[in-house]
């Protein structure tokens, strides 16, 4: 088996699970494509998901705003233009008339659970052949590099 290096010639996990997130990114793009959406960025994929997970509560945009951690200018430019692309409404809350609650319209329902089956498809292609011993030694070297960022970006 050919191992797999970066542009200059050595190993680095980190740059491999970038080449891997780029691989995944653009399949899902191009799945989404073949199925007649328009492009979808990333961020409104998690939005869509995040709205849909939780279509009987009632979320705001502040809500939006701090399960992703991005700024309430950037959460209102992606609002307005989901919602022009007719995927989500926004209507006043009947106990505060000032918050603006976030549901999601049929098109978006509609977009993810296409989205949810386009990316089930793909954990069936990216997973197979990998056995249940390969998948948890993997979910162990994950947890390892993780723990490993979240204790250096505590000593910054």
């Amino acid at each position: 088996m050919r191992e797999e290096t970066d542009s200059f010639g050595y190993k680095a996990i980190c740059f491999q699970f970038k080449r891997m997130d780029n691989l995944i990114v653009r399949h899902i793009h191009a799945k989404l494509a073949e199925e007649g959406f328009d492009e979808v960025t990333i961020m409104h994929g998690w939005i869509l998901g995040y709205l849909y997970r939780n279509r009987e509560k009632s979320i705001c945009q502040k809500d939006i705003e701090d399960n992703f951690s991005i700024a309430k200018s950037t959460v209102t430019n992606i609002l307005k233009l989901m919602e022009k692309k007719g995927y989500v409404t926004r209507a006043a809350d009947e106990h505060d008339a000032r918050m603006k609650i976030l549901k999601l319209t049929d098109e978006g329902t509609a977009m993810q659970q296409k989205t949810i089956e386009v990316i089930d498809n793909l954990h069936k292609t990216i997973e197979e052949g990998i056995t249940e011993e390969e998948r948890e030694c993997f979910y162990t070297i994950i947890s390892k590099i993780k723990g490993n960022i979240e204790k250096n970006r505590r000593n910054d």
